[in-house]
């Protein structure tokens, strides 16, 4: 037990005895001190020099105002980039909008001169037949156009052709419509069965 009292006291004498020639190193400034122990109460006062604090802090303060501006610089760089997709969004709405209205001009085109074919069609004779041939047209369109373009048409010729669908096709057709459209359509259907 003596054994390691010793021991450890000669550890501890050892250990402050280095602390202590660390510390006049700095003190007498053989060593120069690390900037952190001037955060140190007591020892960093001693260490430290009222000027060498005042260089740490101003050293400190240039890279947070360096910090400061490289960030106002990305803040102003990605500021620019934003604008730059803010235009490239506008752009692409206006080129959006002129696509619609040009598919909205062809398919009221296709309606036109799918009734200017009914009308040559039954002004040549059955009109059944042709509205056989234009639920067949029809069918083999995807649903959806086929029912933008039929609710441009007149509300017999819809009835016409619809009546010439199987019921399956005829009924998507109806589902794809404006519900007001397909509602009044219906209405019609009943009357003339």
């Amino acid at each position: 037990m003596k054994k390691v009292l010793k021991i450890l006291s000669f550890t501890v004498i050892s250990l402050v005895l280095v602390a202590a020639i660390i510390f006049g190193l700095f003190y007498f400034k053989v060593l120069k001190a690390p900037n952190f122990i001037a955060y140190i109460p007591v020892v960093g006062s001693l260490l430290i020099d009222d000027d060498e604090k005042i260089t740490v802090e101003q050293t400190e303060l240039e890279k947070v105002k360096e910090e400061n501006a490289r960030l106002k610089n990305t803040i102003t760089a990605k500021q620019e980039e934003i604008r730059e997709l803010q235009n490239q969004i506008s752009e692409m709405e206006k080129e959006q909008k002129i696509a619609e209205d040009k598919a909205d001009e062809l398919a009221a085109e296709i309606a036109k001169l799918n009734e200017e074919i009914l009308s040559l069609k039954t002004s040549n004779g059955d009109k059944k037949a042709a509205y056989k041939d234009m639920a067949g047209y029809f069918t083999e369109m995807k649903s959806q156009d086929a029912a933008d373009i039929l609710s441009r048409l007149k509300d017999e010729d819809i009835i016409g052709i619809i009546n010439e669908m199987s019921k399956d096709v005829a009924a998507e057709m109806l589902q794809k419509m404006d519900r007001n459209k397909a509602a009044a359509l219906t209405q019609k259907m009943l009357v003339t069965n």
